[in-house]
């Protein structure tokens, strides 16, 4: 039976590394490429009115802050049809839930989805 030379064996090694870092560039510049199509993409819509959410006092008390991420969904008439939450503390969530449900946007033919996220920082607001 033969057996692999150690030279071998680092080559393959390294071929693999080669591949799987390539691999891990294409994936991430793919990402990035979506982030920016979700921003600036023909989902886009300009917001027109924008209420800031209310901190919560016992949070901000504590100075305990977060960030928000919401899916929302934008009817054609600019109003916010639907709210999901992607991330955040719980009660931070329900806060920028009421927020976000009163803004509006530049209306459209058609309804669209878009990610906002809101940063609540206790020393600023």
């Amino acid at each position: 039976m033969l057996e692999p030379k150690s030279s071998d064996l680092m080559g393959a090694t390294r071929h693999a590394c080669t591949g799987l870092g390539v691999l891990m560039i294409f994936l991430l510049s793919a990402s990035t490429s979506s982030l920016k199509a979700q921003t600036a993409g023909p989902n886009f819509r300009k917001v027109v009115y924008k209420v800031a959410p209310k901190y919560p006092r016992e949070l901000k008390q504590n100075e305990i802050g977060g960030v928000v991420r919401l899916s929302i969904s934008i009817s054609p008439n600019g109003s916010v049809a639907k709210i999901t939450p992607v991330g955040g503390n719980p009660i931070l969530v329900d806060a920028a839930t009421l927020a976000v449900k009163q803004w509006k946007y530049v209306p459209s033919d058609r309804s669209t989805t878009t990610e906002v996220q809101l940063d609540f920082i206790p020393h600023q607001q």
